[in-house]
């Protein structure tokens, strides 16, 4: 995701803050963590790096728009329905600024397929009316993301 000191991170999902502690830990990038889980939001703030807010991910308006040099959500968006997954991932895809980059990780089988993820990140004004959303899409493997050793890389 070629973090840089200084980004700012949007983790969907963020649970117990761990990712957001980790990215600041390692490449000093500074974060918002939301999760519908206030326990689990109540437990970040107390003992993780980041801002934590609890609340429905599906709802982001309070969010600005192009404020997130990084989205990143992991084992978290498949437990919505698939019109909800598209419909809250292009709405987290226009919380990053030009160049930002985002990663919706560690997918099930019942969540949408890449070519499912293509056809709704290609096609915005369908699923967000008057949108002006334009997103490239690359789909890598969580294993090729995290590799063991830079010779896997």
């Amino acid at each position: 995701l070629d973090f840089r000191p200084g980004q700012l991170m949007l983790d969907w999902g963020s649970g117990c803050g761990h990712t957001l502690t980790w990215a600041k830990s390692l490449f000093d990038v500074d974060g918002v963590g939301l999760d519908v889980e206030e326990h689990s939001v109540s437990w970040a703030r107390r003992h993780s790096i980041g801002h934590f807010c609890p609340g429905d991910g599906r709802e982001l308006s309070w969010l600005p728009d192009t404020a997130f040099d990084i989205v990143f959500s992991y084992a978290a968006i498949y437990h919505l329905s698939k019109a909800d997954q598209c419909l809250t991932g292009l709405r987290l895809m226009e919380k990053l600024r030009i160049g930002g980059r985002a990663y919706l990780g560690w997918n099930q089988n019942y969540s949408m397929t890449v070519w499912e993820w293509r056809a709704c990140l290609q096609s915005p004004a369908q699923v967000i009316r008057d949108s002006t959303l334009s997103v490239e899409f690359e789909a890598i493997e969580d294993g090729f993301l995290f590799p063991a050793s830079t010779e896997e890389a």
